[in-house]
């Protein structure tokens, strides 16, 4: 049996407005319930359908007033999964599909292309198509740059090489001042020493010499003073 759109329409209204069931739609509309199931069926269908869209209408429009994706899964009440199948198709209407496939082709290190839009764009104000051009000037210097850089990386490991070099010798050169000085002092203590004593030996001498005089006089040998100050001479100078 043919079913009019008519009669189609108010199986819905009974159904979904009215809350009537199966059999009581059969009674009233005259339709078997395997027609009422179909009916209802392609409604829920449509009725789904219509509000998958309007949820992704609604995502969209929270997506481009710059809401991230955690808060349109709290506000739509929606799974992580269904969230980002719907942040992907927004990606793609607004053109940021190429912006993922930047993300995947560099492994995730776009922060790269955010630091040279900070730098350069944004921080020393030029412009898109100057930022293309020196990027492209770099592109062609970049293999003499390189070469340079490791020019200048092995003169500096070449300096560092001889700084430190240098810088054990310098250690070793203080080694051998620090004994030379040590060696001085010594030197000087042992000539402090040895003038110390012919010091005590000179006025040993002049003890000596004292008291033989004093005894030739008192014994009434002037004659010898002579001869015995040269004897004691000679055996004080003898060493």
């Amino acid at each position: 049996m043919q079913i009019t759109d008519e009669r189609r329409k108010r199986v819905i209204d009974l159904y979904f407005s009215q809350h009537k069931t199966y059999a009581e739609i059969a009674r009233l509309e005259k339709i078997s319930p395997r027609d009422i199931h179909a009916i209802i069926k392609e409604e829920e269908a449509r009725r789904q359908k219509y509000k998958q869209q309007e949820i992704s209408a609604e995502s969209l429009t929270l997506l481009s007033e710059g809401k991230t994706s955690v808060q349109v899964a709290m506000a739509l009440n929606l799974p992580a999964s269904k969230v980002s199948k719907l942040y992907r198709e927004y990606c793609n209407l607004s053109g940021l599909d190429k912006l993922n496939t930047i993300f995947k082709e560099t492994n995730g290190k776009i922060w790269t292309f955010l630091k040279l839009y900070k730098e350069l764009i944004k921080k020393r104000r030029m412009s898109i198509e100057q930022v293309v051009n020196a990027v492209g000037i770099a592109g062609d210097k970049l293999p003499y740059m390189e070469s340079l850089y490791k020019q200048v990386k092995d003169e500096a490991e070449k300096m560092q090489c001889t700084i430190q070099r240098l810088a054990n010798d310098i250690r070793a050169l203080e080694r051998k001042i620090s004994i030379l000085v040590k060696i001085a002092l010594s030197s000087e203590e042992e000539c402090k020493r040895k003038e110390q004593q012919l010091q005590e030996l000179a006025n040993k001498k002049e003890r000596i010499e004292k008291l033989i005089v004093n005894v030739l006089n008192r014994e009434g040998y002037t004659n010898l003073k002579a001869i015995v100050k040269e004897n004691v001479k000679a055996v004080l100078t003898s060493d």
